[in-house]
C-alpha cells in the first residue's frame, strides 16, 4: 500500500503536549577593554549577525578598547570563540563610539574619528583596508554616529553636532566608497540640545530616526522626538513622548530591516525616579527601586522580545535582562550578576537574541557576549516513536531560504503535497512537492510557523526577516 506524506495541519490541540520555551543560552568573552564604557552607547547597534549564515554562524561586534582605538570583532561559530583586531576611523589611528550594520555579509562601521581637533563621523569596512569614507564636513564636533543598511546598500547615517554652538541631529545616506548625500539637519532649532540619535528601518523601508531633546524656553523642556523617511520625503516632527518637565533621556530602536512596525525604549522620570519605558512592542513595563539606564530591546514581529537595561537597585551596577514570548505570556526576568558573575556591568546592547555588555570592577574590563536563544518548542511529556521517520528543516531559525527533507529511503515524495500553517493555525502555503529535497524560497512575514507531514513528527520554524 502507498505510504502518504502530508504536511500536517496545525492545531491548538496538537500541541498540548509542547511547551515553548528559550534554546538553552551560552555567553563568552569577546576580548578586553581599558575603558568602562567599551560597549557604550546603545543608539547604535553594535552586535550584528549575518542572517545568510543561518543559523547565523557568523556575528560581529565593535567596541572601544581605549580612549582612542576601537575593536571590530568576529566569530564564525554562533559566539563561542572570538578573533579580534584594532579598528581605526581614521588614517590617524583613532576611533571612537563605533555603530555597525551588516550588507551581503560585509560588516560596515561609523565611528567617530578625530581630525583637525573636532570630531567627524567616519565610515569603513573593518575587512577593506581602504581609506575610511568622510561622512560629515562641518566645524563642529561631530560625534555618537548609527547606522543601518537597507537592501539597496544604502548607507543611512545619523550623528549628533554641535556646529551651530547647539547640538543638532544630522542624517545623510551614504554609498560606500563613492559618494555621500546631501547632509540633513533633522532638528535645525536655536539654543535647544537634541542628542543621542537611534535609527532603523521600518514598515517595509522607512527610515526612521529617534533622539533625546531638552528645550531650556520652556516649562516642559524634555521630550522624545522621532521622525522618517518615505520615498524620499522626511515627515515633520513628532514627540512620542513629552513635552515634560520629568527628564526622559537616551532612546534606543529596536534592530529592524522593514519586517515591522517601530518599537522603541527610553529612560523615564515620571514615577519619581529612572525607569524603562517601552514604546510599542511587547515589552514592559518593569518599574525597579533603583536607577535603570541605557535601554535596549529587540523585537521579532509580535513573538518574543529581549530587552536590557543597567539597573541600581540592589546596591551595585547590574544588568536586567528580559526575555519574553508572547504566545501564552512567558516572561523571564533576571540579573545579569547572577548568572555571569559578581561584577559591575553596564551598557548592554542587542541585536536579535545576541546581546553584549562592558563587566568588570577595574581596567582591564571584559567586554561579553550572550546567545540568549530563541524560543524553540521542546517536547516535555510526548513519546517519540523511533519508527516514526523524521522530517528535517533546516536552517532554523531562517531568512528567506529553507530546506526540506523528507528521510524515507527507497520512496519518492514526488506529487506529495506540502502545506504550512502559521503558530494560529492558519493555513499559509500549500503545494506539491516534486522530490525528497528541497528549498523553499519564502515571503513570510517573521514569525513562527509549522510543518507537518503525514505520518512525521512535527516540525516547528521560526522566520527571523
Amino acid at each position: 500500500m502507498k505510504k502518504s506524506h502530508v504536511f500536517l495541519i496545525v492545531m491548538v490541540s496538537f500541541f498540548i503536549q509542547k511547551a515553548f520555551c528559550f534554546a538553552q543560552p551560552y555567553h563568552s568573552q569577546i576580548g578586553i577593554s581599558y575603558v568602562d564604557y567599551a560597549t557604550a552607547y546603545g543608539n547604535g547597534f553594535k552586535v550584528v549577525p549575518v542572517m545568510s549564515t543561518l543559523p547565523e554562524d557568523v556575528i560581529y561586534a565593535v567596541y572601544s578598547y581605549n580612549e582612542d582605538t576601537c575593536y571590530f570583532a568576529y566569530s564564525y561559530d554562533r559566539g563561542l570563540n572570538w578573533a579580534s583586531q584594532p579598528f581605526y576611523a581614521t588614517l590617524y589611528e583613532n576611533a571612537h563610539f563605533p555603530s555597525m550594520d551588516v550588507y551581503d555579509s560585509l560588516p560596515y562601521v561609523v565611528s567617530q574619528g578625530d581630525s583637525g581637533g573636532q570630531g567627524e563621523i567616519f565610515l569603513r569596512c573593518p575587512l577593506d583596508w581602504g581609506i575610511p569614507q568622510r561622512i560629515s564636513f562641518t566645524p563642529g564636533h561631530s560625534t555618537l554616529p548609527a547606522i543601518v543598511i537597507d537592501d539597496n546598500f544604502d548607507c543611512h547615517i545619523v550623528w549628533q553636532d554641535n556646529t551651530d554652538g547647539n547640538w543638532e541631529i544630522y542624517y545623510c545616506c551614504a554609498h560606500y566608497d563613492t559618494s555621500v548625500s546631501g547632509v540633513v539637519n533633522l532638528s535645525d532649532n536655536i539654543d535647544i540640545s537634541d542628542i543621542y540619535p537611534s535609527i532603523s528601518i521600518y514598515n517595509g523601508s522607512e527610515i526612521h530616526v529617534v533622539w533625546q531633546r531638552y528645550d531650556p524656553s520652556c516649562y516642559s523642556p524634555y521630550s522624545i522626538v522621532h521622525r522618517y523617511l518615505n520615498g524620499g520625503s522626511w515627515s515633520a516632527e513628532d514627540t512620542l513622548a513629552g513635552s515634560t518637565y520629568i527628564p526622559l533621556n537616551h532612546p534606543s530602536l529596536d534592530f529592524c530591516h522593514g519586517e515591522d512596525d517601530i518599537s522603541a525604549a527610553w529612560e523615564d522620570s515620571t514615577a519619581g525616579n529612572l525607569d524603562i519605558f517601552f514604546y510599542q512592542g511587547i515589552v514592559g513595563p518593569y518599574p525597579t527601586s533603583g536607577q535603570s539606564r541605557y535601554p535596549v530591546l529587540s523585537t521579532m514581529s509580535t513573538v518574543w522580545a529581549y530587552a536590557y537595561w543597567e539597573d541600581n537597585s540592589d546596591g551595585y551596577d547590574d544588568i536586567y535582562g528580559v526575555k519574553l514570548y508572547n504566545p501564552g505570556g512567558r516572561r523571564y526576568l533576571y540579573k545579569f550578576r547572577d548568572v555571569y558573575g559578581d561584577e559591575d556591568m553596564h551598557y548592554p546592547n542587542v541585536t536579535n537574541c545576541y546581546v553584549v555588555w562592558t563587566q568588570g570592577d577595574s581596567v582591564p574590563y571584559k567586554v561579553m557576549f550572550a546567545c540568549e536563544g530563541y524560543p524553540i518548542g521542546t517536547e516535555e511529556s510526548q513519546v517519540e516513536d523511533i519508527n516514526t521517520p523524521k522530517l528535517q528543516v533546516y536552517p532554523n531559525p531562517f531568512t528567506s531560504v529553507v530546506s526540506v527533507q523528507l528521510q524515507c529511503e527507497g520512496y519518492s515524495a514526488e506529487g506529495i503535497e506540502l502545506t504550512i500553517y502559521d503558530v494560529s493555525g492558519r493555513l499559509v502555503k500549500s503545494f506539491p512537492l516534486t522530490t525528497n529535497h528541497l528549498s523553499l524560497t519564502t515571503d513570510f512575514q517573521p514569525g513562527v510557523y509549522f510543518l507537518k507531514v503525514d505520518g512525521y513528527e512535527p516540525v516547528k520554524v521560526v522566520k527571523l526577516r
